[in-house]
């Protein structure tokens, strides 16, 4: 057969493919590979059974995913995946994905998989990822190695102990995701901060506290620290208890700033002028609430409300909410100036410290208020006392999914319908439990005056 007849039956073989709905496999092979990186491994060699298009195409993925799998699987893929870092010793990995479920203490499934983290960062890997489910207490001690990376671009590791930082050099990493991550000494993670001279994107989720968390980063745009329980830590010989603990950011490049931590007594942020959004759920460590002789207290706080003040979009709880009102008791709140969206996430606190913060967002278009957890409550807490007008808000969603309060929401209703001057529309959205009443909320929604004319209100 002629180079005629071997394109004829190419074609041929191609048009049958693509009646028999197979396009993918007309794909170009770096394009397949892309599709392929994002499957877990076990998958990926399971298509070279398809055809002989896709017998070898395996080999060419540029990244494996061994995450999720039972330890007894290893063992089986072992020779493969020696096998396959050989195989690309001449070329890059692109990603890799490694999950260890063992018990912590087999020396040799530890020693295979420090030996595959220290091979793929040889080959150039570019997206890390390793999370130690065995959850034996962080033993798990990732290889130095890891500090020394030219091609690193994602970094994310999940209960494990970092080795000794001597010295970082990561220009290329720009996502960094650490989650119950331990380090030898307390300023191991402030330099391996300061290490990544081109991060973009960090996120701190860890039990092991340091007495002060200084995120000092020329490049940094997102930041999340999210302290998950209520704990004791050591430093050396010294005891912290939390209200030793602090947190330190001085990222002027910074645009998000996301905090969930109920144990932190002090946030600092300076060079805060590049923050567009901010997501808080903080209580500065104020059980008992604020002390107004607590000067040094007080004006941390105060700092700190300055500090996010520029921002345009902000989720708050109410939790934050309530020690902000308490601060109130002892400083004028500044303004949010330049504040067009708000997010309020309820819990079991009152509404009360709502219209004092409403008042110093003057330039407020959109509210949301809700929670997504259902709340058994009788009542709520509703303000008192005069509350000015709210000249600038356009849009409000109310989301309150609780049980039995349904007078309390159509006074929370009837505030933002007599006190917004040019609202444009307010939807109340219903969880199933109060579908029944709809109707009676609908005859209340009557009754209720409203200041703007072309106030539309939608009951969803």
């Amino acid at each position: 057969m002629g180079e005629a007849g071997r394109k004829r039956g190419r074609a041929k073989g191609s048009r049958k493919r693509k009646r028999d709905g197979d396009w993918i496999s007309d794909l170009p092979e770096s394009l397949l590979c892309k599709v392929l990186l994002n499957l877990p491994t076990k998958d990926v060699v399971r298509t070279s059974v398809l055809s002989k298009r896709w017998k070898n195409l395996w080999k060419c993925v540029p990244g494996l995913d061994l995450s999720g799998e039972d330890i007894k699987m290893y063992y089986i893929y072992v020779r493969f995946v020696d096998r396959f870092l050989k195989f690309n010793r001449k070329y890059h990995i692109e990603s890799f994905k490694l999950s260890y479920p063992g018990d912590g203490n087999c020396e040799p499934e530890i020693d295979l998989m420090k030996r595959w983290i220290t091979t793929v960062i040889q080959l150039k890997v570019k997206n890390l990822e390793f999370f130690d489910y065995s959850w034996a207490n962080g033993t798990f001690n990732i290889p130095p190695s890891i500090y020394t990376s030219n091609s690193l671009v994602y970094l994310k590791l999940s209960t494990v102990t970092m080795s000794t930082v001597k010295s970082v050099s990561l220009p290329s990493l720009r996502v960094l995701k650490l989650s119950a991550v331990k380090f030898a000494d307390h300023l191991d993670l402030e330099t391996l901060i300061s290490g990544c001279t081109a991060l973009e994107t960090l996120v701190i989720s860890y039990f092991d506290r340091v007495e002060v968390l200084r995120v000092c980063s020329q490049s940094l745009l997102s930041f999340t620290h999210v302290a998950h329980k209520r704990y004791f830590t050591h430093v050396g010989h010294k005891r912290l208890a939390e209200e030793d603990l602090s947190i330190v950011i001085d990222a002027p490049r910074l645009e998000y700033l996301k905090l969930s931590d109920h144990q932190t007594a002090s946030f600092i942020i300076k060079n805060s002028g590049s923050l567009v959004a901010v997501d808080i759920n903080i209580v500065f460590n104020l059980s008992f609430g604020l002390d107004p002789r607590d000067l040094p207290k007080r004006s941390m706080i105060h700092n700190f409300l300055v500090g996010i003040s520029c921002v345009k979009n902000m989720t708050i709880s109410s939790i934050t909410l309530k020690v902000i009102y308490d601060y109130l008791r002892c400083e004028p709140l500044p303004l949010f100036r330049n504040l067009s969206f708000l997010r309020v996430k309820f819990y079991n606190y009152s509404l009360k410290m709502l219209p004092t913060f409403l008042e110093s967002c003057p330039n407020l278009k959109s509210l949301v208020l809700g929670s997504t957890k259902k709340q058994n409550m009788k009542e709520i807490s509703m303000f008192s006392g005069p509350q000015g007008f709210l000249p600038s808000l356009e849009y409000v969603e109310i989301k309150v999914p609780l049980k039995g309060v349904v007078v309390e929401i159509m006074k929370l209703v009837g505030y933002f319908l007599e006190k917004s001057t040019i609202l444009k529309k307010l939807t109340l959205c219903l969880d199933d439990s109060r579908k029944t009443g709809e109707p009676f909320i609908r005859k209340e929604l009557l009754t209720i005056p409203r200041i703007s004319t072309s106030c539309e209100v939608l009951v969803l």
